[in-house]
């Protein structure tokens, strides 16, 4: 996508931690006349890249343009994107928060602006400040996961949850996800956040099977997590079973070998997600508000059985 631009935000050397590089004037200017959108999500990863590209497309479309900055999980970075989003007079801002409560000064901000909002991924805290909420039914997507675990071990057993409470999606899989095992025979014997990360999923999975050497399974309220966690039992050699969510590539990758440990995924489609945020953006730009305030994409489950129609491609 030739004019799509991203922009990473770099501090300089020497400069304080809370200082942020603006972006340059320059490039928010839309050929012929279109108009220009921001995009922002909390963190750079192959998932929201893809929904940056898909509202990207759709607006190359129409002849705007789209300017697209990784927050970096810094949610300071992010308020001081949003406003320069809002001194180069954006159309429109499509939101993904670092923190569901630290944006709200941001949000207000574009309030004031008259800016239109559409949130994707995970909601804000007040959502009386963006004009719609684009994601996949993430309590649907615990519930999916769920299911699996539940047919995999009808007798239940003792189990772990890897978390990420500031992030409302994965409250909502978490949610979806105890709910439906309620009463099945499940002990969570341990519940850690692992911020969404590879990283903290290997580290806190490491720590949870030594603590608990009877654990039978873990559900991941993401798949970076996931694969963390798949990392530290591969590498302990525990017969541990994962269940995650997002659909990742990486994810769908160790589903497909044989007898994997990583059960399933309940996937989402970051390319649908894009296409109905542009489609509330441009509802809400011509002065109306969209047929239905949040917009919930249907995850469905990836698992061995049909592992071999989803493989070939990065993203649904």
């Amino acid at each position: 996508m030739k004019r799509r631009l991203v922009t990473k935000l770099m501090m300089a050397a020497g400069v304080a931690a809370m200082a942020v590089t603006t972006i340059p004037a320059s490039v928010f200017a839309a050929e012929d006349g279109g108009q220009t959108y921001g995009v922002t999500y909390w963190c750079e990863s192959d998932f929201f890249k893809t929904v940056a590209d898909s509202i990207t497309e759709e607006a190359e479309a129409d002849g705007n343009k789209t300017v697209v900055v990784d927050a970096q999980q810094d949610s300071a970075k992010q308020i001081q994107i949003i406003e320069d989003f809002i001194a180069q007079g954006v159309s429109a801002v499509f939101l993904n928060p670092v923190d569901k409560d630290a944006i709200e000064p941001a949000l207000q901000k574009l309030d004031e602006a008259g800016i239109p909002v559409v949130n994707f991924d995970t909601s804000v805290s007040n959502l009386d400040l963006v004009g719609s909420y684009v994601a996949t039914d993430n309590y649907q997507a615990g519930v999916l996961c769920a299911k699996a675990m539940i047919e995999d071990f009808p007798d239940g057993g003792e189990i772990a949850v890897l978390d990420y409470p500031a992030n409302n999606a994965c409250n909502d899989r978490e949610q979806g996800f105890l709910d439906t095992i309620e009463g099945k025979g499940f002990d969570v014997v341990a519940t850690f956040d692992a911020e969404g990360t590879v990283e903290k999923g290997q580290t806190i999975t490491s720590d949870i099977i030594q603590a608990n050497p009877d654990i039978k399974a873990i559900f991941s309220i993401n798949d970076q997590a996931g694969m963390g966690a798949y990392a530290a039992l591969t590498t302990a050699g525990k017969e541990v079973y994962v269940y995650g969510v997002d659909g990742a590539p990486e994810a769908k990758k160790v589903i497909a070998e044989d007898n994997s440990i990583y059960r399933m995924t309940a996937a989402q489609s970051p390319i649908t997600i894009g296409k109905e945020c542009y489609k509330a953006a441009k509802t809400l730009i011509a002065g109306e508000k969209p047929e239905e305030f949040e917009v919930d994409v249907p995850a469905f489950a990836i698992d061995s059985s049909n592992i071999d129609e989803y493989l070939d491609a990065d993203w649904q």
